[in-house]
């Protein structure tokens, strides 16, 4: 075997000595030069050369200001068929590939590719096999409708949906197909026009709105596996000219010996990295880059080139966590003033600083501190980690895109360096859209409505889903939902009135009883239901008011350390998240007592939000107590506040079982006498034994997890005191409330921008799932939770594990060690001592363990929903990619409740799912008594979902909002029919109204607009409606604008408070809400008469009345 180089007739340079961090900027610098349209990164992991070539993008589209587009890819090496992540990478890579194929000219797209010696020798299908194997779609192109469609189904395999929302979904509308290419990273609509391609858009996948045009799409074949995929076929796909920069390329050749050698006999010959050189036609640049002088590897035949390079004082040996010392804010004056020096000496000052607020708060720094004055940094907006400076001479040659003259040397100082605050990074990879539900309305989902279901009908009451379908009325086909009443009755009811039905949810899971179709009971029922909603309503607001009215504490505002304090958090702040912090802010500073609830999924940075709010409180004089569920969260919560508060003069202090009982009566006595400032605790801390000296705030986690006599004593404590709550699944009664509107509510969604949700997996037991699940996590070097919820059998499952992965280092952890035990083995699992902790249900509550990425839970059929959502989150919660494995015994049959249960987790894996999942296992588990038992009679009689409708309609009208007070209007236009009628269509006299089935074909998507519609209350959302349908649909028809014009009627009749709106003949009869003297009913007159239609088309007819409405409420406020 003979090792491989470089040939000295190609083009390259080897950088020996040279510092990590100037590596992305003198890399784009060459690249920029060569102007060849490839850059590969090869790096001796997929996570360094990822890392390297992001930077290396932020820098070119900094330079390129939108004159060039990049693009960013992975080369990941072929995942086998039972990973996971299988399909997602197997899309990456076609999509690379397909991006390659194009073949472009230099100054169209550019891509970066970070890449392995492992992933660039790959196997890999043959540029004309796949060039073969996909389809060129462009505007204007003749293309046969159902050819196209069959292509797609049978050549391209992919699948036909009602919606298509993933990579290789496709579905059918009329004349609109909308495709999602598993190459692309979003959804294309495609608009025929006959068998002519009228138009191509991208779309939303989750809004399915679409966005921008687009000339022409490439569909990936999803075929099979190429046979014929052969290694270092990847070469051939790099016609253009390329640029190679490899990272350590000595390290390479250790680490990778195979891809640097080749055999001496041809037949012995296999493909190795000699291929980037050789029988290409293109002219490569190959560069090499080391940190020390120690062999060139490839490069022995290349010059080396020496730039005069070094590291910013900064960045040697100080870590994010050196930097926050005490003199910490003395250290970054000095850092500055070392640049002042730099600058002094002729270098220019550029700091990289990825989010406004750092540069702010440099800013800020440099203005406070009077010398610093003549320091004149220019900002650039890339989040990169650690500085550099070089020398005049080689700044010129190899960092001419930084710099602004050719006189100067060059000191690149990073936010990072100066603030101590981890980088602020963006995703550069271009990912996937995927489709986020916000829906925090439990809509009615047909899809997932089972024959046997109970629902509300509002005005009939309730009763159970039969099926949707087709019936005969009149010998026609229509399609109605079949509902069953008491007594066997069925009623069938039209698409367009499904927005009167709405899920039941009782209290327990008892099933209710049927009500009687046409009989006064349900009448009543609701009757009742609607007064008790008002007073509890009434009550809701009183205590509101109640507490409002009790004076709490008004805090000062932020003062210059609590801005010292924020800036030592070392991420940067998600938008939601600094909302929430901004809102928690602003009720502390009022006079009123806060009540909030901070909503965010697990890891989103909610604890960083009760951080910033209890240092206020405490600069402010008050004591602040944090309740905890568990011991080893307050234990966590302990660690986390104590190193944040370090710098100030607080005393942090703990109170649970970790304590002895000596400990825990100084403790007690301390906190009376007010010597301790933040005291964490679990239930511990409601005990009758500890007063407080000065409670100003009491921050409650994972509210989900306490009792009803602990809310109790917290509701005690809270009626002056501000309390700011968080949970990532409120139990349904705080969720109910904020969303009725008697509490505040934060809600946190958006993800930190390296975070990944969490992938799913619901399956039996058995050995072999528990290897590859179990092997996938090891090979790349992380931990692993064991979920097993026995104490009894606890140590039984650890033997067989040992047995099964004698390799692996596996500990036991559980509530019931003793304290000591519990605390040691923990804290040795998160050194990383212990490959796999096998534990009860005690990891629950918000522990992190950054290294800590798969969790499997054995018995999943047993937990409830939000407890295996709670569990479920103690991993991902840093960037790398994490696994959940819910497994079931293979021999005990799973309930059907339980089967819903994990139903539901396994698709809700997006982020910020905490609240949707709350609201499902309200549904799954009754309501049980969350409204005191007065109103629980009421909810059972009526369903939860219509109860909660009631009562916030009673809220917003006591509160006197404008909208509320509104009629709820009725129309019955003698021109209009509410479905398809054959004898009528065509006289000219009538029009259906109603949405056919010609134009959206999916009863599912029909009942969604009509439920829709039938919620809007003004005009504004009418159009912005008919805007959406047009764009998913195409073109309405006649039938569909008579149902929008039908509800833009029903939104001005509202306001201009008729209650009802009828035609005879040509007279438009509007009903006002108040009645004559004499009793009779009011009716609009204009100069004393009824107002008369002119028109004699019905969809005139429909655009006149619209017009006299909007005069007659014009008339109104201008009365």
């Amino acid at each position: 075997m003979k090792r491989i180089r470089i040939p000295p007739k190609e083009k390259g340079f080897f950088h020996p000595s040279l510092p990590r961090a100037s590596y992305p900027a003198i890399i784009f610098d060459q690249w920029l030069q060569t102007k060849s349209p490839i850059l590969i990164v090869v790096g001796s992991s997929l996570s360094e050369s990822e890392v390297v070539a992001e930077d290396i993008t932020a820098h070119a589209e900094l330079h390129q200001q939108n004159k060039k587009k990049f693009e960013f890819h992975l080369l990941e090496e072929n995942p086998s068929d039972s990973h996971p992540e299988a399909f997602e990478r197997n899309c990456n890579k076609l999509s690379l590939l397909s991006s390659l194929i194009k073949g472009r000219a230099p100054d169209d797209i550019q891509t970066i590719i970070a890449a392995t010696p492992e992933s660039l020798l790959a196997p890999c299908p043959s540029k004309k096999e796949k060039t073969e194997k996909q389809m060129v779609i462009s505007r204007g192109m003749e293309l046969d409708f159902g050819d196209f469609q069959q292509a797609l189904h049978e050549r391209m395999d992919y699948s036909s949906e009602i919606l298509c929302e993933e990579p290789g979904q496709y579905s059918l509308r009329g004349g609109i197909i909308d495709v999602y290419p598993v190459n692309a990273n979003q959804p294309y609509r495609i608009d025929f026009f006959g068998n002519v391609v009228d138009d191509i858009r991208a779309f939303d996948p989750t809004s399915q709105r679409t966005s921008e045009k687009k000339s022409e799409i490439v569909l990936s074949s999803l075929k099979g596996k190429e046979e014929n995929a052969r290694e270092g076929e990847f070469f051939s796909y790099l016609s253009d000219s390329t640029t190679w920069a490899f990272i350590e390329p000595e390290t390479l050749i250790s680490e990778f010996p195979l891809a640097f050698h080749q055999s001496e006999e041809k037949k012995f010959q296999k493909a190795c990295l000699e291929l980037a050189w050789k029988d290409t036609s293109s002219q490569n640049i190959f560069l090499g880059f080391s940190e020390i002088d120690a062999g060139s590897g490839i490069f022995e035949k290349m010059p080396s080139r020496i730039i005069q390079c070094k590291t910013s004082s900064q960045a040697l040996g100080t870590g994010v966590k050196d930097s926050l010392s005490s003199k910490e804010g003395r250290y970054r004056i000095n850092y500055l003033f070392e640049l002042l020096e730099k600058q002094d000496k002729g270098h220019e000052i550029i700091i990289a600083a990825g989010a406004d607020a750092e540069k702010k708060r440099i800013l800020d720094l440099i203005k406070d501190e009077s010398s610093l004055k003549r320091l004149d940094p220019r900002f650039i907006k890339i989040g990169l980690r650690d500085g550099f400076s070089i020398e005049k001479e080689d700044a010129q040659l190899y960092l001419s895109h930084l710099l602004h003259s050719d006189e100067n040397g060059l000191s690149l100082a990073t936010a990072r360096e100066i603030l101590g605050r981890e980088r602020s990074r963006r995703p550069v990879r271009s990912q996937k859209a995927r489709v986020q539900r916000k829906n925090v309305d439990q809509a009615l989902d047909f899809s997932e409505l089972v024959s046997g279901d109970f629902l509300v009908h509002h005005q009939h009451g309730i009763c159970r889903f039969e099926k949707l379908g087709k019936i005969e009325n009149a010998g026609r086909d229509e399609e109605a939902i079949t509902l069953e009443f008491a007594d066997s009755l069925m009623l069938h009811v039209p698409l367009q009135e499904s927005h009167l039905l709405s899920r039941y949810v009782g209290l327990q899971k008892t099933k209710p009883r049927l009500a009687k179709l046409g009989g006064k009971l349900w009448a009543k029922t609701r009757q009742a239901a609607e007064s008790a909603a008002l007073d509890l309503a009434a009550d809701l607001l009183r205590l509101q008011a109640t507490r409002e009215s009790k004076s709490g504490f008004a805090f000062s505002p932020d003062d210059q350390w609590q801005k010292e304090f924020e800036d030592a958090f070392p991420y940067v702040e998600t938008p939601d998240q600094q909302k929430a912090i901004d809102q928690v802010k602003e009720d502390m500073e009022e006079e009123d007592p806060m009540d909030r609830l901070v909503c965010g999924d697990v890891g989103f940075g909610k604890t960083e939000v009760a951080l910033r709010a209890a240092f206020k409180a405490i600069m402010d004089g008050k004591q602040v107590a944090i309740l905890a569920p568990t011991t080893i969260l307050c234990q966590q919560h302990y660690n986390h506040f104590s190193e944040r508060m370090a710098d100030y003069p607080i005393t942090v202090e703990m109170l649970s079982r970790f304590r002895s009982s000596g400990e825990q009566r100084k403790i007690v006595h301390k906190v009376a006498s007010g010597n301790i400032d933040l005291i964490i605790g679990t239930h511990r801390i409601l005990s009758p034994d500890l007063k407080f000296n000065d409670l100003g705030l009491l921050v409650v986690d994972e509210e989900q997890r306490f009792g009803v006599q602990h809310k109790e004593t917290i509701k005690k404590i809270r009626e002056n005191v501000d309390v700011l709550t968080l949970s990532a699944t409120p139990i349904p009664r705080t969720l109910y409330f904020a969303m009725v509107g008697a509490r505040d509510l934060s809600s946190i969604e958006t993800a930190p921008v390296t975070r990944r949700p969490i992938r799913t997996e619901v399956m039996n037991y058995s050995p072999q799932v528990l290897e590859r699940a179990i092997q996938t996590e090891v090979n790349r070097g992380g931990q692993i939770f064991y979920l097993h919820n026995r104490v009894k059998t606890i140590e039984s499952v650890a033997r067989k594990l040992r047995i099964q992965f004698p390799k692996l280092r596996i500990a036991v952890g559980h509530g019931q060690m003793n304290e000591d035990e519990l605390e040691k083995i923990m804290t040795e699992f998160v050194a990383c001592k212990y490959d796999i902790l096998v534990c009860t249900t005690i990891i629950e509550s918000g522990l992190d363990i950054p290294n800590c990425n798969t969790i499997i839970i054995e018995g999943a059929d047993k937990f409830g929903l939000s407890q295996l959502y709670q569990l479920r989150g103690r991993v991902g919660r840093f960037d790398k990619q994490a696994y959940a494995y819910l497994l079931l015994n293979r021999h005990l049959t799973v309930s059907d409740q339980a089967r819903k249960r994990l139903s539901a987790i396994k698709q809700v894996s997006h982020f910020g799912a905490g609240l949707q999942i709350a609201l499902r296992d309200l549904e799954l588990r009754g309501a049980g008594n969350l409204l005191g038992s007065e109103q629980s009679g009421h909810v059972a009689g009526i369903g939860f979902e219509l109860y909660c409708r009631l009562l916030r309609e009673s809220v917003s009208r006591l509160k006197g909002e404008e909208i509320s007070l509104r009629p709820n209007a009725t129309i019955r236009l003698d021109f209009l029919s509410a479905g398809p009628d054959e004898e009528t269509s065509f006289t000219g006299q009538f029009l259906p109204s109603y949405l056919p089935e010609e134009y959206a074909s999916e009863p599912r998507l029909r009942i969604e607009c009509y439920r829709r519609l039938a919620k809007f209350r003004t005009t504004e959302e009418v159009d912005d409606f008919q805007e959406e349908l047009e764009d998913r649909f195409g073109p309405l028809p006649q039938e569909g604008l008579a149902l929008l014009h039908e509800a833009r009627i029903r939104c001005l009749a509202e306001e201009a408070e008729f209650d009802h709106i009828e035609t005879r003949g040509n007279e438009l009869w509007c009903r006002e809400m108040g009645r004559n003297r004499d009793g009779s009913k009011k009716f609009h007159r204009s100069a004393g008469r009824i107002p008369r239609i002119s028109s004699k088309e019905p969809l005139l007819k429909l655009k006149e009345i619209i017009r006299f409405l909007k005069i007659a409420i014009h008339g109104k406020q201008n009365e």
